[in-house]
């Protein structure tokens, strides 16, 4: 999401509360982008929220891309990341998308999963988190990546750089998940998860149970 009303790009890993901040800063052109992708996009935004005379000054030689440039540097670049463990239980009990926990029990679903986003209507590259917000060099290029574990105390963070004092709201509970994430996991599906997400991992410092 790029917002002109508060100069920002949001990055809104799925199950990672975006639905909720979404709500707050704006509703996306297209769903499931990542930092890059969204970068992209900046022209096309401006061309369609712009004054006319700003749409014909992108249409010169060279501009667009000074302005992408621009914006992409002078906007705060934000999202949130989520303990893979409980994500993956939340990706398996998700009511939107496509319904896992109705087609395999959650041991398959823990051996099938290798894309983060996979349970999307619709899927995206990503393995890891850490992919949504990293540049064509795969360096990360986000300014600021906030945990769902700490939402209000992130929020408020991002609230007071971008001025906001809207409060967040709780969208997308579900209630099928009653239980906490650990109680889905055998030893062996825990070593998996933490194979298959270990850059996640390890990055953000994240650990079972914790």
């Amino acid at each position: 999401m790029i917002s002109t009303k508060y100069r920002c790009i949001f990055v809104a890993v799925p199950k990672t509360g975006s639905t909720s901040i979404r709500k707050v800063v704006g509703w996306p052109f297209k769903h499931h982008q990542n930092l890059m992708e969204l970068k992209e996009e900046i022209p096309e935004y401006a061309y369609n929220n712009l004054w006319l005379p700003k749409r014909i000054e992108l249409l010169l030689p060279g501009a667009r891309k000074r302005y992408t440039e621009k914006i992409f540097h002078s906007y705060f670049k934000f999202g949130f990341v989520r303990n893979p463990w409980d994500r993956v239980v939340s990706l398996y009990n998700r009511n939107e998308g496509i319904k896992m926990r109705e087609q395999m029990s959650f041991e398959e679903f823990a051996e099938w999963i290798e894309l983060s986003s996979d349970t999307s209507v619709h899927p995206t590259p990503h393995k890891y988190q850490l992919d949504w917000f990293k540049d064509h060099s795969g360096q990360v290029a986000a300014d600021y990546i906030g945990k769902f574990e700490t939402l209000e105390k992130d929020w408020e963070l991002i609230c007071n750089r971008l001025r906001i004092s809207q409060p967040l709201p709780h969208e997308n509970h579900n209630d099928k998940n009653q239980r906490h994430y650990t109680e889905y996991y055998t030893n062996k599906t825990q070593r998996l998860i933490a194979e298959k997400f270990k850059e996640d991992i390890e990055y953000f410092g994240y650990e079972f149970g914790k």
